[in-house]
């Protein structure tokens, strides 16, 4: 199993080479893929364009396979996020993935909707004939990349049982934050294999990525009382629509949290924190002591999870002290 970063928001904006250190011991520490959040600047979160730090990422490591996690269709054209992506493959010499989803809070907040499955369809469609560098129609023109990137692979975030199949039919992989609990896993096969069997692909040959939060600390009440405004945003994307996968006992506390959800409240200390329950902290992170968390990636690997992501949390400190522990304590058990 690869242990790799889904490195997001921060409480604010630390030096550039502080977080580029941060981005190259993470490497050293044998983290892998090193994946980058999109999002604007018009909440609580401070994040710097993706493309910007890939850049810098794509020459500052060496192994780790580098990407978005994940980019929209909505605020930025499809030609733009191709020639983008593709550009930062060729820094990095082919170790790029292009994370794409139908858009969330960075949609949400320019007062935009997520796009349906069929423009996400097409969108995988439009996106590969350009890292292809091959013709094709969108929006009424003719579309042709100067890029040839045929092994340069699109993976799809997705939470819902129609985007799963479609990434299992189209996509070169899918990125899953609906959980890491056993049920949800797999929940999450079972859709993406009804998409491979759609496009006569061979079942379970499509990667999938778990996506999910960890915290630790001596005291396991107190770690996982302070996750609580980190879950939130992951329990809203999830919920938003349906509560798949959600077994019947914790349904009523899941509607409750959905149906009370403020989509403007977030990042450090938002108030949507007090509607989070245990159930929702376990489907959603790897939360309590080190022992704790090192039982839990021993359970993922025995469901086969091919690769967690580590969704970071808001604080560079507390970043660093993930990386240190998962390196020292985790890592090593799985190389």
């Amino acid at each position: 199993m690869r242990i790799g970063l889904h490195i997001g928001p921060m409480k604010d904006f630390p030096p550039v080479e502080q977080f580029m250190d941060f981005v190259k011991k993470a490497e050293d520490l044998g983290f892998d893929p090193l994946l980058f959040s999109d999002s604007v600047s018009l909440s609580q979160f401070h994040l710097r364009d993706p493309y910007t730090i890939l850049a810098l990422a794509a020459q500052l490591t060496q192994s780790a396979t580098i990407g978005t996690c994940v980019t929209n269709t909505v605020t930025r054209h499809l030609s733009v996020t191709a020639n983008a992506t593709a550009s930062i493959d060729d820094i990095a010499g082919g170790r790029a993935i292009l994370g794409i989803g139908s858009g969330d809070t960075a949609v949400h907040l320019v007062g935009k909707k997520s796009i349906r499955m069929s423009a996400m369809r097409e969108a995988l469609r439009v996106l590969r004939a350009l890292l292809d560098g091959v013709p094709v129609e969108y929006e009424g023109a003719e579309l042709c990349s100067n890029w040839r990137k045929p092994d340069l692979p699109i993976f799809l975030a997705a939470g819902g049982p129609k985007t799963l199949a479609l990434g299992g039919e189209c996509a070169g992989g899918l990125i899953t934050l609906a959980g890491l609990a056993p049920e949800t896993i797999s929940w999450v096969r079972e859709c993406v294999s009804e998409g491979e069997k759609t496009a006569g692909r061979p079942e379970g040959s499509t990667p999938i990525w778990v996506d999910g939060l960890l915290s630790f600390g001596k005291d396991r009440e107190a770690v996982r009382e302070a996750i609580k405004p980190r879950i939130t945003s992951f329990a809203n994307q999830n919920f938003r629509v349906a509560y798949h996968a959600v077994p019947q006992a914790h349904l009523e506390e899941v509607k409750y949290f959905r149906e009370n959800y403020d989509e403007t409240d977030l990042g450090p200390g938002n108030q949507n924190a007090r509607r989070v329950t245990d159930y929702m902290i376990d489907r959603f992170g790897i939360i309590g002591t080190v022992p704790d968390v090192v039982s839990r990636f021993e359970e993922l690997a025995a469901q086969r999870v091919e690769t967690f992501l580590i969704a970071t949390p808001f604080g560079m400190e507390e970043r660093i002290g993930i990386i240190d522990m998962v390196g020292r304590e985790v890592i090593p058990h799985f190389r």
